[in-house]
């Protein structure tokens, strides 16, 4: 398989997360026809809440913005927009800047190809599946703190997790690192089109540095390989990247991740 088919798996993995995620938010619109996702969470924030995907890229990119500003407008939200450093997002991202929609951070989509090395846990480290109510009530309250260090209000965070079927079902598979009893990481993983890809790694500003998220997403990673993935795919933040380069994980292709403010 070529490194292209395996970024076209991620990106496939990535829209049936979008699907997946915004339907654990309550309420939420989700809206797919034409070759173009439009999602919007119960939450107002344009990061990851609200955003468009193009899922064929035949659809001329003007289209895809078009639709997304109208789609948002009437909701008087801002949104996100995905654009890959591929030829074939070239009109895309001139549509995108086209409509003053910046690109707020660079990341790139990242794959494993086999199982990585069982390692001991940190002193006082021990992880635990997500299995009942509780244990979602503490991954939200894990990223929800977690991620206000990349700019998303905690509200905002903990929204994605408020549904009855949030982290769960056959094809989703959550756990936390704990430290002396606490829950202080997490990571999950969505099985989809023969991969698995990672999503929401997290940890407290507190527990970072001690290596936690690190055996949570390696923990996740090898779960994928053990339930049947080809490969394990995610996409990086800057705090992550180099960690997941260490880790074994290598660079398929980078992604921009752009915001659009509120209607005026």
């Amino acid at each position: 398989m070529t490194a292209a088919d395996d970024a076209t798996l991620g990106n496939l993995n990535l829209f049936e997360f979008t699907r997946e995620d915004t339907r654990w938010q309550v309420p939420h619109t989700i809206v797919e026809e034409g070759g173009v996702l439009l999602f919007a969470g119960s939450s107002d924030f344009p990061a990851y809440n609200n955003g468009v995907h193009r899922t064929d890229d035949g659809v001329p990119g003007t289209e895809v913005i078009r639709r997304a500003q109208q789609f948002f407008g009437e909701r008087g939200r801002g949104f996100s927009v995905w654009t890959r450093n591929r030829p074939v997002d070239d009109d895309l991202r001139a549509a995108a800047e086209a409509g003053g929609i910046g690109v707020f951070s660079d990341s790139p989509q990242m794959i494993c190809r086999a199982r990585l090395d069982d390692r001991s846990l940190p002193d006082g480290v021990e992880i635990r599946a997500v299995v009942d109510d509780a244990g979602v009530r503490a991954f939200a309250d894990v990223c929800a703190e977690a991620y206000t260090s990349l700019g998303a209000p905690a509200d905002a965070n903990r929204s994605h997790f408020e549904g009855p079927t949030a982290l769960r079902g056959p094809h989703v598979h959550a756990a936390l690192g704990y430290l002396d009893g606490t829950p202080v990481s997490g990571a999950m993983i969505l099985m989809s089109h023969g991969i698995a890809g990672v999503y929401w790694v997290a940890s407290v500003e507190a527990a970072r540095g001690r290596g936690i998220a690190e055996a949570v997403t390696r923990h996740v990673t090898n779960l994928g390989f053990d339930l049947g993935a080809a490969s394990v795919q995610l996409e990086a933040s800057v705090m992550g990247e180099p960690i997941y380069r260490r880790m074994g994980y290598e660079e398929l292709e980078r992604r921009e991740f752009r915001l659009a403010g509120p209607p005026a």
